[in-house]
Order: structure tokens, then sequence, then C-alpha cells
């Protein structure tokens, strides 16, 4: 057996031209998709709906209609109700035009005919979970355990001691609590503010 004869048998597989062309092509196809697919994408411009993003002097407003929560928005300083209705898509309008404060919540009731706008402010536990702090002389129990670094037992000596002072005039009020001391206190006062006592 001559080794030609040894190759011919051994052989396992022959190409055609014809298959090797094909080949080509599979190749050619598997390497232009890519390219393809990136110019589609940056031909298509996705829409991300007004105020969706943060900022860091942006309100973060909540709006609920017809029991349903729309969203969060993140506006400019400055902005008005009927001006962010707008902008979210929703055409009615507020009788009382308020500038916004961050922390409302504006409650939208179209079902009952009347197209009520009620604004009143965020539960607590939206407000923790935007990153805004919630007033420390209305919190909860619930409200204090969902901050990081509050537990049960430290949440309940601070409603006693909220209790003997009637309120909190300012957050280093909280050292008087034993087990809050300024690393403590450093840690947690970003999630809670005292809001301005009105007589």
């Amino acid at each position: 057996m001559t080794l030609l004869d040894w190759i011919r048998k051994n052989s396992l597989m022959t190409i055609s031209e014809n298959k090797i062309k094909g080949l080509v092509a599979v190749c050619l196809i598997l390497a232009i998709i890519p390219f393809i697919s990136l110019s589609f994408h940056t031909l298509i411009k996705n829409k991300i709906p007004v105020y969706a993003d943060q900022c860091n002097d942006c309100l973060a407003i909540e709006i609920v209609e017809n029991s349903q929560s729309a969203g969060v928005y993140f506006v400019p300083p400055g902005m008005s109700v009927n001006t962010l209705l707008e902008y979210a898509g929703i055409g009615q309008s507020s009788g009382n035009n308020l500038r916004l404060r961050t922390g409302m919540k504006i409650v939208i009731d179209s079902v009952s005919g009347n197209k009520d706008i009620v604004v009143t402010k965020m539960p607590a536990a939206d407000r923790l979970s935007v990153g805004l702090p919630i007033d420390i002389n209305k919190a909860t129990e619930d409200d204090l355990i969902s901050i990081k670094g509050i537990g049960q037992a430290t949440a309940q000596k601070i409603l006693a001691l909220r209790k003997k002072l009637i309120r909190f005039r300012n957050i280093k009020q909280l050292m008087e609590i034993k087990g809050i001391k300024e690393k403590k206190l450093a840690k947690i006062q970003k999630y809670l503010y005292v809001e301005r006592h009105t007589k």
C-alpha cells in the first residue's frame, strides 16, 4: 500500500468547492450581524419618560391616578402641579396650581367624574424608597424600623423620647437615647428630619 492509497482510504471527508463557498458565506453573514444590530439600535432612539431620572437638585413627586401609581417623577425646583401633569401625559389640571415641593403626592380621581386632584404628602415608606428623609415627629414604629440601623428596640426608645419631649426640635436630641452616639446618629440622620413647627 502506497502513501497515496493510505491517505485516500483514511481521509474522513472531502470538501467540495461548493461547500467551501457556502461555509464562507455563512461566516460572512455571522460577522455582519453585530454591525447591523448596532446600526439598528443607534437609529432607533429609546424614549425615556420625562423626569424619570434622579438628579441632585430634583424634587421627588409621586402621582397616583385612579388608585394606581403613575410613578415617581424627579422634577426641577420651581415646577408647578399643572406643568408636571402636562409633562406626565395626564390631561387634567388642578384649580390650585401649587408650586411643587419634594415629597408631594398628587392623587387624581377621574373615575368619579369630578376629576378631583388632591395634593398630599408621600407616605414614609415611599419617601424612604426614593431616598427622601421622613419627619421624625410623624414617623411610626414601622417607619423607623425600615431605616437601616434602627431596630424595634431603638424605634420604641425614639417614640418614648418623642412622647416625653412632646416633639423633637432637632435630630441631635436622639443622642439622649442609650445606644445612639455620634457615629450611629451620623448613619441614621440622613433618613430623618424635623419639620418646622408652625403654631
